[in-house]
């Protein structure tokens, strides 16, 4: 087995960490191992079409334009509708 000792720190939004998160767990690996996997040109089985992650985007914006318990509101509904869409448990 390789040992992997050297990290690399990377910043996203919640979003984008979300989607990788999920994207992820629908290939059955650990984000990193997907991030690793995507970084070196493999392409993991399992993503859905692009328009899921557009509506889903399209969703996290309107949570993010109403006030803050509207906005969590919205979030829980699209966080379960993500997961449906894209296979969360």
């Amino acid at each position: 087995m390789r040992k992997r000792s050297v990290g690399i720190n990377v910043r996203v939004s919640v979003t984008e960490k979300r989607k990788m998160t999920l994207m992820a767990k629908r290939c059955g690996l650990s984000l990193s191992e997907y991030l690793r996997q995507r970084a070196l040109g493999y392409e993991p089985g399992g993503h859905p079409p692009k328009e899921v992650f557009d509506v889903l985007d399209k969703l996290d914006e309107m949570a993010e334009s109403c006030s803050v318990r509207d906005g969590a509101a919205i979030s829980a509904h699209t966080d379960r509708l993500r997961d449906l869409l894209i296979g969360g448990n």
